[in-house]
């Protein structure tokens, strides 16, 4: 992390499939793991039409970047 970095980075939050669900736009000298929190927040709940029900997904992958104690909660 450099802070004195300009510009912008993305954080994309997609399904297994590779399929984009959220995507998240900081500063570069942001930490990445500042950028998880919002964007599950705005992740809104799925209709499956086979179960006939919403859910929201229950397991979250993700690099090291994003690996803080506060954030595995």
């Amino acid at each position: 992390m450099d802070r004195r970095k300009p510009g912008t980075e993305m954080h994309i939050l997609s399904d297994a499939n590779g399929l984009p669900l959220v995507v998240g736009i900081s500063a570069a000298n942001v930490h990445d793991s500042e950028g998880l929190k919002p964007m599950v927040a705005g992740l809104q709940t799925q209709h499956d039409p086979y179960r006939g029900r919403c859910f929201k997904p229950q397991r979250l992958h993700a690099d090291k970047a994003y690996d803080v104690p506060h954030l595995r909660r």
